[in-house]
């Protein structure tokens, strides 16, 4: 195969080149067009001609922001670059992107791949497409397909761009050639060398390629925080400059926005995955330009006729003067052509990737044979230091991310440590605040029993003393007897109540405020009957609410049983206690209330910090309060708050409905 390239500078001059090389029109003829200018007009003109010249020809090409010809960058230019094959056949199509771009790539592929395709060459004009699913489409046609081509460029516009096939150009399109032979021989490299710096952020919504919000805030608006105002007004072109980078299999790609919708989020060309870490990236130059080297004395060690070049417009940009010296050497091996575009299509390792800010490139040969040559390298001239500078920021930025990441790791084990201590302390507080609720549980039993067991003693005694005097009446005692187990019933409805109220399920129930309270005051009824505190309830909640039913129960109880217990220390008269329930919006409130004259304000702040009480320390654990507060809040996501009412204190629950 022999490849020829040219600068186009007008018709006439393209005929005499063509005399000059004798470029004979076939089918295994493939002309491509890397083109700086979008301008249609002069574009469709080419075309024409073009076709007029070789009708049979395959014509491909792409709009870019800049061009690669034979070892120099051009920036303003039209390039032509001749490719004839001797071995291969050639076929190629463009189409529409109408689809998802999975479906899309499936499309493609399935026009022009066969079971000889060796190698397919890829351009895309589209800033929204996804671009990885697009490959992974055209791979599901044929599994080790290698694929190697780039999204369009467009001067920096975003707005702009056109692929070509033939006499058409069309927007948002994609156009391939597929290469089909024995004899072909393909080779694809890639690097990147993009890397973090700065902490790492979360990807907190996107949808597929759409990215909204990194750490709860706006794309738009993290690149405002951490890079500035002009770099954010300036999406998508100065997240050329200023990649996300993600790590994947232990290095990191490159993901840089395509188009801004104008809503905060940014468009990629692959997956940004909810949850995903990202850092912005920081090139190291030296680094970049020691990697393509390495793939330059790899690539001469191969057969190759004819190396295509496509290569990232921001590591351009960021290279400067400096990406001469990465493209020149591969002039000394073979024909090269290519372009900057917006993102690299490439295969590396078995796995096909949509790369961003990468070098990327194809080796073509017919020709079994390498024919390896004695490079000669320029080296990099940095005369202003820039490079110097650049590697020292680069440098600051890193070690800086570094230790920053240390600082926050260790802040973190520290974090996990002392949570995990609070965890075991408020374990054991919960266990302390059981085993003494079980305590008062074990007395209000016993007043719940004492009733219903001196009834059943003083049934039975009757009993007894019948049968002694010999005054058997089988009525009697049949009354005797159902009495007896109306008496046992009770027990056992008192046991069930109180094992059920130790009980307390991970499962959420229905109930009503009406219910809870109920339940609560049976249990609590015995001892508020022996001390003569009388319970006033007002029920103005009818609707159902689904939560942790027991436990509210049980804060129900502690609060009643503390408010009786300051009644009869304060010796009130006529003790009460207020329970009431009503709804307002879409939440439920109860409200427990006495008559004992309130909270000390000096203290009432303190209620509900652990282990405080104004008991003596052998009649309190002083966590009754606290463990009530952090069953409403932590358990049953609500609030439970104090205040002084008239007559005493007011504790309200609050739950959502």
């Amino acid at each position: 195969m022999q490849t020829y390239n040219l600068r186009y500078r007008s018709l006439d001059k393209l005929k005499e080149y063509i005399f000059e090389h004798e470029i004979i029109d076939s089918t295994s003829l493939l002309i491509q067009i890397f083109s700086y200018t979008i301008e249609t007009e002069k574009l469709d003109i080419l075309l024409r001609h073009l076709h007029t010249l070789f009708p049979s020809a395959h014509i491909v090409g792409t709009t870019t922001d800049g061009e690669i010809f034979d070892g120099r960058i051009l920036t303003k230019d039209i390039m032509l670059s001749f490719s004839q094959f001797d071995h291969t056949e050639i076929n190629s199509y463009m189409l529409p992107l109408e689809n998802e771009s999975f479906t899309c790539g499936q499309k493609l592929a399935q026009k022009i791949v066969t079971d000889t395709t060796k190698a397919v060459i890829l351009y895309i004009k589209s800033h929204e497409i996804n671009a990885q699913r697009f490959l992974d489409g055209m791979r599901s046609v044929k599994g080790d397909l290698l694929i190697s081509g780039a999204l369009s460029g467009d001067q920096g516009n975003f707005s702009g761009g056109y692929v070509f096939h033939k006499v058409q150009s069309g927007e948002n399109h994609a156009v391939a050639v597929a290469l089909d032979s024995d004899r072909l021989i393909a080779h694809n490299y890639v690097t990147s060398q993009w890397e973090p710096i700065g902490r790492e952020f979360v990807i907190t919504r996107s949808k597929e390629n759409r990215l909204m919000s990194v750490d709860k805030m706006s794309v738009k608006a993290l690149y405002e925080k951490y890079l500035g105002k002009e770099i954010a007004s300036n999406l998508p072109l100065s997240g050329l400059q200023f990649p996300f980078v993600i790590k994947e299999d232990g290095s990191y790609i490159a993901r840089t926005p395509l188009s801004d919708p104008r809503d905060g989020s940014l468009i990629f060309g692959a997956d940004m995955p909810e949850g995903q870490k990202i850092q912005i990236g920081f090139a190291d130059a030296q680094k970049m330009m020691k990697n393509v080297r390495r793939i330059l004395e790899e690539v001469n060690q191969k057969p190759v006729e004819t190396i295509f070049i496509f290569e990232s417009a921001g590591r351009r940009r960021f290279l400067k003067q400096y990406a001469h010296y990465e493209i020149e050497p591969f002039a000394q091996i073979a024909p090269v052509s290519g372009f900057y575009g917006y993102g690299e299509c490439v295969t590396d390792a078995g796995k096909l990737l949509f790369m961003n800010q990468s070098f990327s490139l194809l080796a073509l040969s017919e020709e079994e044979k390498a024919h390896p040559k004695e490079l000669i390298y320029r080296e990099p001239r940095d005369d202003n230091g820039d490079q110097q500078i650049l590697r020292a920021i680069s440098n600051i930025a890193k070690v800086s991310s570094m230790e920053l990441q240390e600082l926050n790791q260790k802040l973190e084990e520290r974090v996990r440590e002392e949570v995990a201590k609070n965890r075991k302390k408020d374990s054991i507080m919960i266990h302390n605040s059981r085993l003494a609720q079980m305590g008062e549980m074990m007395s209000l039993i016993a007043h719940q029993w004492r009733q219903p067991l001196s009834a059943i003693s003083a049934t039975s005694t009757g009993l007894h003393v019948k049968i002694e005097l010999d005054k058997y009446d089988k009525t009697f005692f049949l009354n005797a007897l159902d009495k007896i187990e109306e008496y046992v019933k009770h027990l056992s409805t008192t046991v069930n109540d109180f094992s059920n109220f130790f009980k307390p399920s991970k499962r959420t129930e229905e109930s009503t405020a009406g219910e809870m309270i109920e339940r609560a005051l049976f249990i609590m009824s015995a001892s508020l009957r022996k001390n003569s505190v009388d319970v006033v309830v007002e029920d103005g909640a009818p609707s159902k609410i689904r939560t942790h039913t027991n436990e509210v129960i049980q804060v129900l109880i502690n609060l009643i049983k503390n408010a009786e217990n300051v009644l009869l220390k304060r010796k009130i008269e006529k003790p009460i206690i207020s329970v009431s329930a009503y709804e307002k919006g879409e939440y439920l409130y109860i409200e427990i209330s006495d008559n004992a004259g309130g909270i000390d304000e000096k203290i009432i702040d303190q209620i509900f910090e652990p282990y405080f009480t104004t008991k003596n320390a052998d009649d309190s654990t002083g966590l009754g309060l606290y463990m009530s507060r952090f069953i409403i809040e932590e358990s049953c996501g609500g609030e439970l708050k104090v205040e002084n009412a008239k007559e005493g204190a007011r504790f309200t629950i609050k739950l959502k409905k």
